[in-house]
């Protein structure tokens, strides 16, 4: 059998999974019953919002009592919207949205409702999923800005295809329509070419970079007569939409690699090496023509067998994909201070927030020898989901523990 087919048995089985508990809970285990919904919020009048939900028919259980009957799924949506002091609740509510098929179930499920929130406030949705027949959940908080008409909520984004983009990234040469309800008369889109190194170990005091707002180009966009815009995005780099130039604010769209955030070649999987190659290692699989030869000679140097290297391959960029998928800002996901952790240290016993940081903890909660990272929300002019871990020397012991394990063909779990 040839090295590479592990190559295409990753590619082709991969599987990337989160379950998700109370506010955060990162799960990088592979269970096909996690739930992976979407969603979306747009301000679409000065007294109401809407809450776009969208989720895989596959992480759903369907069940019937008889062959006569028709597959059924069940799914449960709770919410709570508060005022940005979290004390007022300004809106809540609860429903149950099913689905039946008889032989042939849609890919996915599209919903999408309206929450009472005020204009020129700000404040947060707590939303709760269960899949009834499975009894599964997936909890999630989400900041709601209706203060500032710079931030993507008061903007709906399409493709041609008349398709929500829920994402922040998107394709070369994609084309989409950007739709506000409110007086907005024009937007400006910079194209933005500048490009950030991945981060640092966690003991590390590497700089930072800086943002810059660097472009090469732009537009004046303007808003028709149905309040849309028609915009080809950029072959590369990323689009910056900001009402004024002369500020620091607007949001953004990612142009990253073809598949994002999804692996789908052999290149791909070379980067998130870097973690654990010495520089040499790391130079001769970028300089070999031959990039599934090198990635599965490197995975196979590393493990006693050929099944516990296509096991390592399945799990290590599992975890790359769902670093991509939670984590992406202006840097791809792995290459993100979370990333980075979650890759080599896996899924975090305990995941605790607030409004400007995560502190994530492995092992017990109260014992003083669980390994704890923190990370700070930055500001970042191109995305509010950027967290800066509180680097620390005292990481470097653990780190090389991990790095080693990977190295010697063991995959690193620390629970």
């Amino acid at each position: 059998m040839k090295q590479n087919i592990f190559i295409y048995l990753f590619i082709s089985l991969l599987l990337t999974t989160c379950a998700i508990a109370k506010s955060v809970n990162y799960s990088f285990q592979d269970n096909k019953n996690s739930l992976h919904p979407q969603f979306l919020i747009y301000h679409d009048s000065e007294t109401t919002s809407k809450l776009y939900f969208q989720i895989f028919t596959e992480d759903v259980l369907y069940s019937r009592t008889n062959v006569s009957e028709k597959f059924s799924s069940k799914i449960k949506l709770q919410f709570v919207a508060y005022n940005d002091t979290h004390k007022e609740i300004i809106d809540s509510g609860s429903f149950v949205i099913s689905n039946n098929y008889l032989k042939n179930k849609k890919l996915k499920i599209d919903t999408n409702f309206s929450f009472l929130f005020p204009k020129s406030q700000t404040g947060f949705i707590e939303i709760n999923v269960m899949d009834i027949n499975r009894n599964r959940e997936f909890n999630k908080t989400i900041k709601i800005d209706k203060l500032n008409k710079y931030n993507r909520q008061f903007y709906i984004l399409r493709d041609t295809n008349n398709q929500l983009l829920y994402d922040d990234f998107f394709f070369k040469g994609q084309s989409i329509f950007i739709q506000s309800e409110f007086n907005i008369q024009r937007l400006f889109a910079k194209n933005i070419n500048t490009s950030f190194p991945l981060s640092p170990p966690p003991f590390s005091k590497s700089y930072q970079p800086i943002f810059k707002s660097n472009n090469s180009g732009c537009k004046e966009l303007s808003f028709n007569a149905q309040k849309s815009i028609p915009y080809l995005l950029p072959d590369e780099g990323f689009v910056f939409f900001q009402l004024d130039t002369l500020s620091n604010q607007g949001f953004t769209l990612f142009n990253f690699q073809e598949g994002y955030p999804n692996l789908i070649n052999a290149d791909q999987l070379i980067p998130p090496l870097r973690y654990l190659t010495t520089k040499e290692e790391f130079a001769s699989l970028v300089s070999n023509s031959d990039s599934k030869q090198a990635v599965d000679h490197y995975w196979l140097s590393k493990a006693s067998s050929k099944e516990r290297a296509k096991n390592l391959i399945r799990i290590y960029y599992s975890r790359v994909e769902f670093a991509n998928k939670l984590f992406s800002c202006h840097l791809e996901g792995w290459k993100t201070d979370r990333g980075i952790i979650s890759i080599i240290f896996g899924s975090p016993s305990y995941v605790t927030n607030n409004r400007n940081s995560e502190t994530w903890i492995y092992g017990d909660e109260n014992n003083m020898n669980s390994l704890k990272f923190i990370f700070e929300n930055k500001m970042n002019p191109f995305s509010t989901n950027d967290f800066i871990l509180k680097r620390n020397y005292a990481y470097k012991n653990p780190w090389y523990r991990a790095v080693d394990s990977w190295r010697n063909g063991k995959v690193y779990l620390l629970q």
